[in-house]
């Protein structure tokens, strides 16, 4: 099954099934969309000046031409010049985790919450470096919880807090995850999406259907529903065929009773 979040990543779920994860918006796969928000934020300085800001913004541009390691040396030729600027440590988390070092992704993200704890984005992309990066969902859930409670409508916050949730097996708790997130933004087909995964592992196929039903009636092209959709359908197919092997074979036995009684 997929459980998306902006772009598709597989990962191993508690059952022999494979889950794919959408993260919204991922640390290796899909950061371009908040690094270009960061970069409105940038107020380009004169060509030639080589200030902390004229660093930063040649990292951004190289950042997003995916050029991850030179934009962490410009980064880093920014934070020579200005370390206070919790900004610059977020966006080279960024390029860290493109380049597959979430580990020195997570100490950015940390860098950053020491020098401003109530930028909720940073414990956010903290908590993603954990859990999507590394594996470690409880510890990223704890600062997911921290960025919701700077941010209660921090939609991605709500998303892959319920991913985590799911990858322990919290199943429930990632329910209400998923729900919060849809609560915020229901025209997006991510949350349904990911509740229907959940509800499809719990044996809750006509819950799970309607999940991706209403995924897919918001993005009709939305592969990854379309997947989850057959998928649950097959299941349910074998469990209606499962439970007929079981009936049958009770009433063989009540047959076999009776007829021994009847001896």
């Amino acid at each position: 099954m997929k459980l998306n979040g902006g772009c598709e990543c597989v990962l191993k779920r508690r059952s022999k099934d494979i889950s794919h994860l959408e993260i919204r918006p991922s640390m290796k796969l899909a950061v371009i969309t908040t690094i270009l928000a960061l970069a409105m934020l940038c107020i380009l300085p004169a060509i030639g000046v080589e200030t902390a800001d004229y660093w930063f913004s040649q990292a951004q541009k190289l950042a997003m031409e995916g050029s991850f390691e030179k934009a962490v040396a410009s980064y880093d030729k920014a934070l020579e010049l200005d370390q206070s600027n919790p900004s610059i440590w977020i966006s080279k988390g960024f390029a860290l985790a493109n380049l597959g070092k979430f580990n020195e992704a997570a100490d950015c993200f940390d860098e950053a919450i020491s020098r401003n704890a109530s930028i909720a984005d940073a414990w956010y992309y903290k908590g993603l470096a954990l859990s999507v990066g590394l594996g470690k969902y409880e510890e990223g859930i704890a600062y997911l919880d921290k960025a919701l409670d700077l941010n209660p409508n921090h939609y991605d916050a709500w998303i892959n807090r319920g991913m985590a949730l799911a990858n322990i097996g919290k199943v429930d708790d990632a329910i209400t995850s998923f729900d919060k997130a849809i609560d915020i933004n229901p025209q997006d087909p991510i949350g349904w999406n990911n509740k229907g995964v959940v509800l499809k592992d719990l044996g809750r196929y006509q819950e799970a259907l309607s999940c991706f039903n209403k995924a897919l009636e918001l993005n009709p092209s939305y592969e990854v529903a379309k997947q989850n959709k057959e998928q649950t359908q097959q299941d349910m197919r074998g469990s209606y065929q499962d439970n007929f092997y079981e009936l049958d074979d009770m009433l063989y036995r009540a047959k076999q009773r009776e007829g021994s009684l009847m001896n």
